[in-house]
């Protein structure tokens, strides 16, 4: 990622999402990143790496299927 990406995703991570692929967002947590967390307890967190030029994506959920839908 080059310094030009990082910082349009750095300041897109400031923004105010309140939902993700049409789920709404019950909760927004900014420790560490950007966390959406949904009602079901599931979440998405993004958090730009301080020591690498990449952004990691992690991603909770009770089964599978709550991952794609």
């Amino acid at each position: 990622m080059t310094l030009e990406v990082k910082d349009k995703f750095t300041g897109k991570l400031q923004s105010e999402p309140r939902e993700f692929f049409g789920r709404k967002a019950a909760e927004l947590v900014r420790k560490d990143g950007l966390k959406l967390v949904f009602d079901n307890g599931s979440w998405i967190c993004y958090r730009v790496s301080g020591t690498e030029p990449v952004v990691r994506v992690y991603s909770e959920a009770a089964n599978a299927s709550e991952l794609s839908s």
